[in-house]
Parts: C-alpha cells; structure tokens; sequence
C-alpha cells in the first residue's frame, strides 16, 4: 500500500468542514477528482482514531473488559465529564461521520458508486459500535443540519434495523457495474483494502453477521432476521485471513503515523497502561483471582507478545508491588492498596508487540545485575501494529456462538479452532510487521501436534453446552486484546468471560507479596467496593449540553438499556 501523507488530508477536510477551500478548485462545491480521494483518506484515519487507545475510548474501555487496568477509570467510573466519552464522541460525529457522509454523497453525485459504497460500509461500522456503547442515539437526523439543530435519538432496535439496510446499499452500490459509472475509483486513497470492491463486500457481510448474533437473543425485533442469517451462511463469503478491516499505522517518517499506544507508552513520560492480573491469569492457566479459569493449566503461546515484563521473576521492582506473579507486574482493578498508586514505570509489565508495535517478551536477554531486562527504549518495534475494528478472526467465532446456542448447524469445534489459529496468525503478521526478528508462533510442535490448541479442544470436548460457549467466547475476549468495543458488547450478551460473577469480594490476592524482591507469597490485598458494571455508558456532557434531546436524567446504566441486553 502506498503511503498517503494524511496529515494533508485531514487540513483539506478541517477546511471543507469550515466551508472553507485550499485554492484548488474554481467551484468549492464542485470538488475536483482528487477532493474526493483526500476525504476518503482523512474519514479512514478519523474513523479508526474515534475507538482507539490514547485520548478516546480505547483505553478507558480496556479497563471495563479488564485486558488493561486503567487508574483514571477504575472501578467503572467513567463519569459523563470523562474526556474520552466526548472525545470519541466527537471524533465520530463531528469529524468521521460528516465526512463519511461527504464520500457518500460526492460518490452519488459523481456516480462514482464504489466510493459512495465504501462510505455506506464506514458509516455502518460507526454506527455500530456507537450504538453499542451508549444505547439509543442520534442516527436517522444525524447530518441534517440546515433542518434539525437537535436530533432526536433513536432507539437501539431502530438502529440496528436501519444498519442492515444501510449495508446493503453499500454492497449494492460496490456491486453495481453499469455503464457510465465507477470513472473515479479508489486506489491507494483507500487505505484499508486499496478499492478492492471484493474485500469491501466480505465486510458488509461479515458486519452483518456480527450484527445478526449480536441481536440473537433479541431477533423478534429484527426483521427478517432468520431470513437475513440464513441468506448469509448461504453465501458464506465473510473475511478471509489476511482481509481484516483494520487501519494499519506506518512509520514515524513524514507525518508520524505510529500506534498511539506505542507513542504514548514507549515514548511518553510515564506508562499508563497495566495489563489486568485476570487476564493474565487466563492465559497464564492459574486460578488464584480466576477461581473457575476454562483454561487451568494451559498457558497461551501469546502472551510474550501481548506483554513485556521489564525484569526477571527475581528482578528488584522500582516499589512495593500490588500484583505480581514472578516477573509480572500489576495493578489491580479497583485497588485500595497503597501499593497501587506506587509509580512502577521502569519495572511494571508493559504493552508489548502485538497490540502497539512495541517490545517482545525475550525470555534470555541481558540481564543486569538489578534483575532489569534490557531498557524499554532499546529494540522497541516501530508502532506499526494496527486498530483492530473488524477482524477475520472474528468470523469462525461468531459462528461457533451461532452453532452452539442453536441458531444454525455446524461444528462449533472445528470454528473454535479456526478462531483460535486466525487470531494467532494475526499475533504474527502484526508483530513481524513492527519486528522482523520477532519469532513467530508455530501452530505445530516438533512431533506435529498443535500442542496449545489440543488442549483447548481437549477441554471443549470435556465441556457441557454453557461450558463450551464460554470457552469460545473466552478465546475470542483473549484474541479481542485492543479490541474492547466488541469485547465489552460480547460481556454484556453472554457473561463471558466470568471476571464479575462472584470473583469480587473485598479483596483479591497477588501470588507475590508487595516486597520490592520479589518475595513468594500470596497476600491478600484490599480492593474497593466494586461499583456496578456499566452496561452501557453515559452520554458525555459535551453532547448533554448541545443537544436538548440528549440527556443521562434516567438513563440507568447498570441494568439492561440496549434491546439485545438480555
């Protein structure tokens, strides 16, 4: 893919939005052939930052799906004064969104249907996850600003309605080959699939399909929803490996398009982002906070990518420890510790390659005599990992959920697998993209067995229905890592993984005790009273006071506000 200096981009979009034009064009409400392409560029990159780590969203919803402790949001405080509800909020309405809307409408205009098709599918996308993290929301008014000054909101079953239609005019428009239209296709200005109307139109489907199991506890207010599934399967063309719907970050050369994340925890003042003890835990196969782990005693190849430990299991920490098992070094979720406010940005467990680009957990580096791995800032990958909306690896899970609850026929062991081979397939395209020198994990062991993967279908086998969807559903929250968006829509709908029913008490245990080296124990460590768990979020105060029809007076977040929320 060629690189598209976004920076340019997104200065031609600010400008059409100000209603203001670079002197490119003699009519600026004829946009030249090129306008179009820089719009399609900027809404990509607009799209993928709304959701991701740093100021929006990404981060803060980490901590509700526990792949990372957040301090700022801990214990399911994301109040409507929060900076990444706004922030995520805007970003999607005010920049992504309107300019979506731009590509739509120009693409029509034009006749220039695959890009009028694209932006169909974006907006679906967007949609989606808003949606699904505030509830009912502005949609059918949305970007009638000459008419409607406050939108009303719509409710949630309306919506979801409203996005089947909606993704089908896309693959529509992608599929229309008439003569006279299509002059004007995207190339390199499309920085997800490159134009490539085929790979376009397996992400209609597949967004359709996470739609359809979304709501299948809800499908009577769906229409046509057995039709609409059964339409699907038939076809059976959803994202192959390698088609991942995702907005794959370059490097830092001209402008600096690295991973967030990677810029935030590797080159900034101080780490903010700790890996959540439960899910290390389940990949680690222990039981000491996880008291029912489906996968005790199986430790996921995975984990050295997904995190770097920055000392040895006997290393010195900088402080007093809340949790740390060895060389892992934690936070607890809702943490009322002393310990947990200790700063440990030299010695505490780190982001790693996978999810930002950023260092791989070498198990024999140079050692000091401090027990230090080598410093976070040498060999650190370059950034390059990807945001992660819609992935291929998604696919064989979601079908797996469909066979096993009833709702279509076929081997939900075989998709298990699958699911579970394409997400560490992606573990490696990704890390060997930000680190060539990075080893890849091998699927078969010497004697040609897939050793981590029999055990877990070993276990599946072993499993009562209700046991075996949360083993599905507990390896696709472990391959959603970065992707909380859908891994706090799949808790909500299954309970699964089983972090919050009844691991809370009024303490939790690290395996060692908070001494700075290292000392075995376990010890108890104190944790708060555990707030609710947020079952949708609060409307952020930025869209409060713009909108009189938005308002969080009655909107109970803690019990069941979306329709499919049964």
């Amino acid at each position: 893919m060629k690189k598209i200096h976004i920076l340019f981009a997104l200065l031609v979009i600010v400008n059409i939005g100000c209603g203001k034009y670079l002197d490119i064009n003699d009519d600026p409400y004829t946009p030249t052939e090129a306008e179009l392409r820089k719009v399609l560029t900027g809404a990509q990159q607009e799209m993928a930052m709304a959701f991701a780590p740093g100021n929006y969203i990404g981060s803060s919803l980490s901590s509700y799906t526990f792949h990372l402790t957040i301090k700022e949001v801990d214990n399911f405080g994301l109040i409507p004064s929060y900076s990444s509800l706004g922030n995520t909020w805007l970003q999607s309405y005010v920049y992504a969104l309107k300019n979506i809307d731009y590509v739509i409408d120009e693409g029509e205009r034009g006749s220039n249907l695959t890009y009028a098709g694209i932006g169909k599918l974006m907006k679906a996308y967007m949609f989606t996850n808003l949606v699904d993290i505030f509830g009912d929301i502005p949609f059918s008014e949305f970007n009638k600003v000459d008419e409607i000054k406050s939108p009303k909101l719509d409710s949630s079953q309306d919506i979801y309605n409203g996005l089947f239609d909606l993704i089908d005019d896309g693959i529509a428009d992608l599929l229309n080959t008439e003569d006279g239209l299509n002059e004007l296709k995207p190339t390199a200005d499309d920085l997800i699939y490159g134009g490539k109307v085929d790979k376009w139109v397996r992400m209609g489907n597949t967004l359709q399909l996470k739609l359809l199991v979304q709501s299948r506890k809800a499908k009577s207010e769906i229409v046509g929803w057995k039709e609409k599934l059964n339409s699907l399967l038939a076809k059976n063309d959803f994202l192959n490996v390698g088609e991942d719907f995702e907005f794959k970050h370059t490097s830092k050369d001209n402008p600096d398009e690295r991973h967030p994340a990677y810029v935030d925890e590797y080159l900034g003042g101080q780490k903010t982002q700790f890996i959540s003890p439960w899910l290390y835990e389940i990949m680690a196969g222990k039981d000491l906070n996880v008291k029912d782990n489906p996968f005790l005693n199986v430790q996921d190849p995975r984990m050295p990518y997904y995190w770097y430990n920055q000392i040895t299991p006997k290393g010195k920490a900088e402080n007093e420890t809340d949790y740390r098992d060895g060389a892992f070094v934690s936070i607890f979720f809702a943490s009322n510790s002393s310990y947990a406010s200790s700063s440990q940005s030299k010695t505490q467990t780190c982001i790693g390659v996978y999810p930002c680009g950023g260092k791989f957990d070498y198990e024999d580096g140079d050692i000091g005599d401090n027990g230090l791995k080598p410093s976070v800032d040498e060999k650190v990958g370059n950034g390059v990992a990807p945001e992660k909306m819609l992935q291929a690896y998604s696919v064989p899970f979601l079908l797996a959920e469909l066979y096993l609850t009833g709702e279509a026929e076929g081997n939900a062991r075989n998709a298990l697998k699958e699911g579970i081979e394409r997400s560490i397939k992606h573990v490696n395209t990704v890390s060997q993209a930000s680190d060539k020198e990075v080893p890849t994990i091998e699927l078969k062991n010497d004697d040609g067995k897939d050793n981590f993967i029999d055990k877990i279908l070993n276990l599946f086998d072993k499993a009562n229905v209700d046991d075996k969807l949360k083993i599905v559903m507990t390896q696709k929250w472990i391959a959603n890592f970065f992707n909380p968006v859908e891994a706090y829509t799949d808790m909500r709908r299954t309970g699964y993984p089983e972090i919050l029913n009844s691991k809370f008490g009024d303490s939790a245990y690290s395996p060692y005790l908070p001494d700075v080296n290292g000392v075995v124990g376990p010890i108890e460590i104190p944790l708060l009273g555990i707030n609710s768990f947020h079952r949708v979020l609060y409307y952020p105060t930025s869209e409060v006071t713009r909108n009189k029809n938005v308002t969080n007076i009655g909107k109970d977040i803690v019990k069941p506000v979306l329709f499919w929320d049964k």
